[in-house]
């Protein structure tokens, strides 16, 4: 904004849309802290929301060039590389890339740290892949090491064992092909699909990978031969793809009217769904599907770690039924705003009717429709959708694959996020914004818009600033807070104390901080600060049963009455065993009892 001499060049009609639905989506996140009560709950999800709007923004201002998205695209996909590579690396080879043990080490979830989105960045590079090894539009070298890429990125969402990354993957492969229709095609699926089926047999064949101790010695040995598996499928489809250029140029000389070819694809579309629908005829197919269905609703608890690869083929919902229940049920309460974002997690824990810890709904539309109602859903959606429209109409350009590809890219992340929490996961959605931006930026060639003026420089640049502020100073608390809960375990009260302060000091509407500081003081028998803290945090976040316990437990520290603020933690958390706990032991009127309970009882830090 103060350099620039046109930071507005590439503003247009085309970004209003999205831009604006999408920055009117991050004010109401915001704004929603007014009936949820819990101002630290929308500060963080605002954050993340403006962050993906500043990407759609910065990159969307900068003037539009027909090669910029081309690059960026190669530069994301050589990132989404990367990360499989390095991923793959820390399972078949982890004397290579060592990594500590995650939650669920049966499942590579390295270096994104969850495994579904790993599945989803895995899935797209092998979107990549066959973008680049199929495209005769794309430089030799680039088709060359778009074949060479699948192995690795096959393998990867394999170890992932992610079935909604898989499907989705495989939708979208096809999806491209048709929307591309590249000549390149066929030489592409020659080496890129061979090669992605070696390095997935390889990955699915080493059972002793998915367990939750891959690292024996007899599991290491699998994963040497999963990586030399992988390593020659790479070499060999790189050296195939070579000796197939040959054939790009060929096809590339048959002179086709674009209808013509464009019925072509569109009979060959049609032929295979009939050969589809025939053979699932044929095959009894609606039975079938009525069986997997009634599987996925009625199976899949979460919590079965054990037969990964039995998994690939079993439709059980593992638990999103009911993520997606609690989420339904909280936007028929509050259908217009909803209950406040950043607020399903407290809506989880009162409404669920499993176990299972879960913060967000599994859904990011299901989501939205419960925290901001259907306001947030209709403007998420429009910029959602506006940004697959103009995606879209690239198609009718020269630059019909790459269009094709950032399509099918979208869709597989539109697709992906409507089953997992995506949104959640800036590494795998701000990438999405920011090529957006790219692609609906108003071409160099228009008219530009006239330079604003140097006081408008300097309003807007202070109002960016302005902007960070928020995002920099959660950083800056959590770091702090992070700091406070290392000491805490470490049972160093007084470091504890210390960083909890300066974690409020810099963002002094998150609750956590007053929760270590309701501790500490109990333990040191400030029970006035004590109850001090707690009641803080009670009126930071009212929905949240942590609060209430803490309440609960920082009275019967003080042998004041604690069975209100118990009963209270036990009706917004009636599964939790810590919550059922305050609510049996100190509900009898024991002054001297209620100490010696919270002094035991298990605390949610630990």
């Amino acid at each position: 904004m103060t350099l620039a001499e046109q930071p507005f060049a590439g503003f247009g009609r085309r970004l209003a849309v999205p831009g604006i639905a999408l920055g009117l989506f991050v004010v109401w996140t915001l704004v929603s802290a007014l009936w949820s009560d819990a101002p630290g709950r929308a500060l963080i999800e605002f954050d993340r929301a403006l962050a993906y709007w500043l990407a759609l923004v910065l990159f969307g201002s900068l003037a539009g060039s027909p090669t910029a998205p081309s690059w960026a695209l190669r530069g994301v996909a050589i990132a989404f590389w990367v990360v499989c590579a390095v991923g793959f690396a820390s399972r078949a080879l982890p004397e290579v890339w060592p990594i500590t043990p995650n939650i669920v080490n049966e499942r590579l979830s390295y270096p994104l740290t969850y495994w579904n989105a790993l599945g989803l960045l895995a899935a797209l590079a092998l979107l990549a892949a066959l973008h680049y090894g199929s495209s005769e539009r794309e430089p030799p070298g680039l088709r060359i090491l778009g074949a060479a890429a699948a192995p690795v990125a096959a393998a990867t969402l394999v170890f992932t064992f992610s079935r909604g990354a898989i499907a989705v993957g495989a939708i979208t492969l096809v999806l491209y092909l048709l929307l591309a229709r590249p000549w390149g095609a066929a030489a592409g699926l020659l080496t890129v699909l061979p090669a992605a089926a070696v390095g997935a047999i390889a990955a699915y064949r080493a059972d002793l990978l998915a367990t939750k101790e891959p690292t024996t010695a007899a599991a290491v040995a699998q994963g040497h031969n999963v990586a030399l598996a992988v390593g020659v499928a790479t070499l060999a489809a790189a050296l195939l793809r070579f000796l197939l250029l040959r054939l790009d140029r060929r096809l590339a000389q048959i002179q086709l009217a674009p209808r013509v070819r464009g019925t072509a694809w569109a009979a060959a579309a049609v032929l295979t769904l009939a050969a589809l629908v025939v053979g699932l005829t044929a095959l009894h197919g609606g039975d079938a599907l009525q069986r997997q269905y009634d599987r996925f609703v009625q199976g899949g608890k979460r919590g079965s770690s054990h037969q990964l690869r039995s998994r690939l083929t079993n439709p059980g919902n593992n638990g999103r039924l009911d993520n997606w229940e609690v989420a339904l049920d909280a936007f028929r309460g509050e259908p217009v705003h909803g209950t406040g974002a950043g607020t399903y997690a407290t809506e989880w824990t009162r409404r669920r009717k499993i176990g299972l810890d879960v913060h967000d709904g599994h859904s990011l539309y299901l989501e939205v429709m419960a925290e901001l109602g259907v306001v947030g859903l209709v403007l998420l959606a429009v910029s959602v959708l506006a940004i697959l429209a103009a995606l879209a109409a690239g198609l009718r350009g020269r630059r019909r694959h790459l269009h094709a590809a950032l399509l099918a890219a979208a869709v597989a992340w539109a697709l992906h996020a409507g089953l997992d929490w995506d949104w959640e996961m800036p590494a795998i959605t701000v990438w999405l914004f920011a090529l957006a931006g790219l692609c609906l930026a108003r071409p160099a060639r228009e008219a530009a818009v006239a330079t604003p003026a140097r006081f408008t420089r300097v309003a807007i640049a202070a109002g960016c600033l302005a902007l960070a502020a928020s995002p920099a100073l959660v950083a800056l608390s959590q770091a702090r807070l992070n700091s406070a809960v290392a000491g805490f375990k470490r049972g160093d009260c007084g470091q504890a104390i210390d960083s909890a302060l300066a974690s409020i000091k810099a963002m002094w509407v998150r609750p956590e901080p007053y929760e270590l500081l309701s501790y500490c003081d109990a333990r040191r028998d400030r029970h006035s600060l004590a109850l001090r803290t707690a009641g803080r945090m009670v009126e930071l976040d009212p929905s949240s049963w942590e609060a209430y316990y803490t309440l609960a437990l920082a009275r019967a520290n003080a042998r004041l009455d604690p069975r209100a603020a118990a009963l209270r933690a036990y009706r917004l958390n009636p599964r939790d065993q810590r919550a059922r706990y305050a609510l049996r032991y100190l509900a009898r009127n024991r002054p001297n009892e209620w100490r010696r309970r919270a002094r035991e009882a298990r605390l949610p830090l630990q």
